[in-house]
């Protein structure tokens, strides 16, 4: 992003596709992403034509790269793939609330507490005590990045 943000943005696109190419699973998803649509994007990137089914062969290998970094212990894969599984990275995969909030309370047990910012906006809506108690452990751990005066003990 530095350096799309910079102007240049085909050495970033091209570091981009290499990350990729090696099985980066921020760049897969990225990617994908960007094969699905650069519509959006709040600063300039190459423009990449539309292709569903090279964005769908991405993300797929980026879920399985998350699965991989997930069972070797990383929290932030998990919190990952929530993400997926709330449906947040395109519409070819199988959205499920319920994974999505699993991966997110395994996360937060891997010690990624980042994690705590979505499961308290998630709970916002169905459990106030616990949404609370996640925007607090956010908090606690340094890495609150969300606000809701509702949720402010």
């Amino acid at each position: 992003m530095e350096i799309e943000r910079a102007g240049e943005i085909e050495k970033a696109i091209s570091m981009l596709k290499e990350l990729a190419r090696e099985g980066d699973a921020l760049a897969l998803l990225d990617l994908s992403a960007r094969y699905y649509s650069v519509d959006g994007y709040a600063y300039p990137v190459e423009s990449i034509d539309p292709d569903h089914t090279k964005s769908e062969e991405l993300l797929l290998r980026a879920k399985e790269r998350f699965e991989e970094l997930s069972s070797e212990g990383s929290g932030e894969a998990m919190r990952m793939l929530a993400s997926i599984y709330f449906g947040h990275w395109g519409p070819f995969l199988e959205k499920s609330v319920e994974k999505a909030e699993q991966y997110l309370l395994r996360a937060i047990k891997a010690k990624c507490f980042f994690a705590a910012n979505d499961l308290a906006t998630f709970y916002q809506g169905s459990n106030i005590e616990k949404a609370k108690y996640y925007y607090q452990m956010a908090e606690e751990h340094n890495c609150r990045v969300i606000h809701n005066e509702d949720l402010e003990t």
